[in-house]
């Protein structure tokens, strides 16, 4: 890992967005997808007050420059032009809006069933969420809070994902509500976030050039060599390529499962004595059911077994930006060789050593690593184009899930989801939510390529091999 100094970006001159920002800026500026929006909610029992939380938005954004950034458009061009709106190489200009409250909005559910209520609120976030943001003009986060009864309400929230990360939001909802608990008049009693984004888009820069870019290439060349920075999965649906299931446009299948309480406690106890972490382990799984899906459609072992899948990366190691909004996280390539069919407990040996070299050299972001070694998919993923982005396998995994809860102010908060129809753009995706009392398993594929069959075998052997780790390790 080469660290990274931090630099303050002088706020009277040109500022500039991050290299993970400038790749949607220059080829996907104008496209609207589900996948480039994040959203969460707020289940919030008790009564509250509005005008406070209209007041708690306000101090939010003034608290978080990231949620204030607007991407003004100077030039049109052809995508290559586009790198850099000034063509100096330094990247797209940024502006930072004032706050304002012209994203926030109450609605009413008009029913009195807790239940219905909160599933039309839900509904009605992920309305909200398909709506396109104006990346130019702003605003770039909206909060919706939708009035289920006098002491029940959902907060949405939906925002651009040019300017924050997932673990952007826990941050957000949780000093929205310590705003609102605390009078958002006055955010004196919240200690100002160590660095904003700004800052550490405008160090990034500074840093990712000459020897030290030089020496992050050169990792990933290796590791990218042969299947390129969006890998692709060689996955199939015989179904869906034999034609019975007649081709229709992106629709999103979800299949889901749990590890319950007394099986996660031994499996944690396993990956603990095999000296791995949860995350090796779910990887692990996931490439050895993409590799024995690959051999079932008839692919050489030396092809099936070299398996690159899709992660994320969250890019917060720093203890300064621990706590700051902003879209810090990026993708990476994540490979590993199994064409020798090894034991399980092997292959997530194998895999830690995966996840630990791509951690240390996670400050090359996914974007620039992309445009320098695989220009003709820079960009793939964002434009409007479905054809431009091979089938690939995208992974995640969330430990702390849904477990954050706030209680004051006579209020309960919990965060809840605003499920949407949010295809993969790869085709697959594996999401692990660890809620440390269970852990949530779900996978979604776009049902126009996988169907249900598919998902639902493809799901049953992932599981399969991940209880099988427990009964692999010695007791």
């Amino acid at each position: 890992m080469y660290a990274m100094k931090l630099v303050d970006a002088d706020r009277g001159a040109a500022l500039r967005a991050s290299f993970t920002q400038e790749e949607r800026l220059a080829t996907g500026r104008n496209v609207h997808l589900q996948n480039n929006v994040l959203t969460f909610g707020c289940r919030v029992e008790g009564p509250l007050d509005t005008e406070r939380l209209r007041q708690a938005y306000l101090a939010l954004q003034a608290r978080h420059e990231s949620l204030r950034l607007v991407f003004p458009q100077h030039r049109a061009g052809p995508v290559g032009a586009a790198l850099s709106d000034h063509g100096d190489g330094s990247g797209p200009l940024v502006s930072v809006r004032a706050p304002d409250d012209s994203g926030f909005h109450v609605v009413d559910t008009g029913s009195v069933d807790p239940g219905t209520g909160l599933h039309r609120a839900q509904a009605l976030v992920a309305e909200v969420a398909g709506e396109p943001f104006d990346l130019a003009a702003g605003p770039m986060v909206r909060l919706v809070c939708v009035r289920i009864s006098p002491e029940l309400h959902l907060v949405g929230c939906v925002v651009d994902h040019i300017i924050v990360d997932g673990e952007s939001c826990r941050i957000m909802a949780e000093d929205l509500f310590r705003l609102y608990a605390a009078d958002a008049a006055d955010t004196a009693r919240l200690p100002a976030p160590t660095t904003q984004f700004l800052d550490f888009a405008h160090s990034e820069r500074l840093h990712l050039r000459g020897r030290t870019l030089d020496r992050l290439l050169a990792y990933w060349r290796r590791r990218l060599d042969g299947v390129g920075a969006i890998p692709p999965s060689h996955l199939r649906d015989p179904d869906a390529a034999a034609g019975t299931r007649p081709a229709t446009s992106a629709r999103l299948l979800v299949r889901r499962t749990a590890i319950e309480s007394s099986s996660c406690a031994t499996l944690r106890q396993a990956v603990r004595q095999q000296r791995a972490t949860p995350t090796a382990l779910f990887a692990a799984a996931l490439k050895e059911t993409v590799r024995r899906h690959r051999l079932a459609l008839g692919l050489p072992p030396d092809q099936a077994g070299d398996v690159a899948i899709m992660g994320s990366i969250s890019n917060r190691h720093r203890r300064e930006v621990q706590h700051s909004v902003g879209y810090f996280a990026t993708p990476c390539v994540l490979r590993t060789e199994l064409g020798d069919a090894p034991p399980f407990t092997e292959l997530v040996r194998r895999e830690t050593g995966t996840l630990l070299g791509a951690l240390r050299h996670q400050e090359l972001p996914h974007a620039l690593m992309t445009r320098e070694l695989d220009p003709a998919r820079y960009g793939a993923r964002h434009g409007g184009d479905p054809g431009a982005v091979p089938q690939y396998v995208n992974f995640d995994v969330s430990e702390a899930g849904e477990a954050w809860s706030f209680n004051r102010e006579a209020l309960r908060v919990t965060m809840v989801r605003i499920p949407r129809n949010e295809v993969p753009r790869g085709g697959v995706r594996l999401l692990v939510r660890d809620e440390r009392e269970r852990i949530l398993v779900e996978l979604r594929t776009n049902a126009s390529l996988f169907g249900p069959h598919w998902a639902d075998t493809f799901l049953a052997g992932y599981m399969a091999l991940v209880g099988s780790f427990a009964q692999q390790t010695p007791r």
